[in-house]
């Protein structure tokens, strides 16, 4: 996202800084912004946090996806995305607050574009490159936070090649594709609870290459043969990355969709050669989006897990209550 009175772009989608910015408020203690954002076309729609205090049954504002761009199309208030942040938090300080309050919470690089900004589609020589190895194996390092989240298991670590980057203090969870080239490499702070993902990435599904890896190992060592089939009669559909490490962790196939679901993941879904979803997104107002997203776009069967009340996902969930997940299994 570029910012365009900053003069950088952060490298975050618009998703992911609204939901740092609702954390770091609901933190706080301040209630605003408590819906869930929600994709319309070219923005993202939020509660307007200028009038009626924030509490709207409806978000009435917009954020523009390529500058951050507030508009509100009940009040007509509009504003950059730093002067949202800052009045968030209370301060009048025409933006400088929430400038800050970006570059602690993520990355940024410089960008000169111009003032009318818009995205250029790049060559298609251009559009997909993949992570090296050489830049993989400088995240091969152990980490107690892999263990202080649960994921324990030294097969688990090296399986999903899990990592750290010490030079930021984040641990690495590569992102790869059918064929196992790595896209990108998906971070998160070991101090914080913010993720950092590379700017304008289009996320596959979290899982999909560790599957096949799986499923043509099960091949080899049950039927004799190295051929891919499909053998899988379920697989577990997650949030995040580490609740779905953690369903392998326990025995269960599953993938990550890093977000609510989105048009790549859907059609990978479809061509998945399994019949049946368990779907395991988060117990609240967005993982119940996400689910209602996935009925609608994947033709498969699903079923749901519920959660009991005070779990929110499976990072809640003890070792013993993950490894017998599907007694809280329905079909709805």
């Amino acid at each position: 996202m570029y910012i365009q009175d900053m003069k950088v772009e952060i490298l975050a989608d618009s998703e992911d800084i609204i939901n740092a910015i609702r954390f770091d408020l609901a933190s706080n203690h301040i209630q605003l912004l408590e819906m869930a954002p929600r994709e319309s076309g070219n923005n993202i729609q939020i509660q307007c946090p200028y009038h009626n205090n924030g509490q709207e049954r409806k978000p009435s504002a917009g954020i523009r996806k390529s500058d951050g761009l507030l508009h509100c199309f009940a009040c007509g208030e509009t504003h950059t995305l730093p002067e949202v942040i800052s009045y968030c938090f209370g301060k009048n300080d025409n933006g400088y607050y929430g400038q800050k309050w970006l570059f602690q919470h993520f990355d940024c690089v410089k960008a000169n574009y111009p003032s009318k900004w818009k995205e250029q589609e790049k060559p298609v020589e251009e559009q997909q490159k993949f992570v090296s190895e050489d830049e993989l194996d400088s995240y091969r390092y152990t980490h107690p936070y892999w263990a202080k989240r649960g994921i324990v298991e030294d097969w688990v670590i090296e399986f999903f090649d899990l990592g750290y980057d010490r030079q930021n203090q984040m641990i690495t969870m590569p992102v790869r594709d059918i064929q196992g080239r790595c896209e990108f490499v998906a971070k998160r702070s070991v101090n914080t609870k913010f993720f950092q993902y590379p700017a304008g990435v289009s996320k596959p599904l979290y899982g999909l290459y560790e599957l096949s890896i799986a499923g043509m190992s099960y091949a080899a060592n049950g039927r004799g043969s190295a051929k891919r089939a499909p053998i899988f009669k379920d697989i577990f559909i997650c949030e995040s990355m580490i609740d779905c490490i953690l369903l392998w962790q326990s025995g269960h196939f599953a993938f990550a969709l890093n977000g609510l679901g989105n048009e790549r993941q859907f059609k990978q879904l479809n061509e998945v050669p399994v019949s049946h979803y368990i779907l395991c997104t988060d117990n609240d107002e967005a993982g119940q989006s996400a689910r209602l997203r996935i009925r609608k776009n994947v033709r498969k069967i699903c079923s749901e897990i519920q959660f009991p009340k005070g779990i929110k996902d499976i990072g809640e969930c003890s070792r013993e209550q993950i490894d017998n997940i599907r007694t809280w299994e329905k079909f709805i």
